[in-house]
């Protein structure tokens, strides 16, 4: 598979990836009965985070040359 490829997956999901911890830690819930996702400050505040450590180490070693 072409790295181009793999970097643009990483890039999309990173933000999905930074949401499994903050679901451990409670942060995040879903209700299937009622199909609600329920989102807290402080896990979004994580995911966020997370997402953006994850795509700056991707930028990092496939961004330069």
């Amino acid at each position: 598979m072409n790295p181009v490829y793999i970097r643009l997956i990483v890039y999309v999901l990173s933000t999905v990836a930074g949401m499994i911890p903050a679901a451990w830690a409670g942060w995040i819930s879903y209700d299937a009965a009622a199909g609600m996702l329920q989102i807290s400050v402080q896990g979004l505040g994580g995911a966020i985070a997370a997402g953006l450590a994850l795509a700056l180490g991707v930028f990092k070693k496939w961004g330069v040359k």
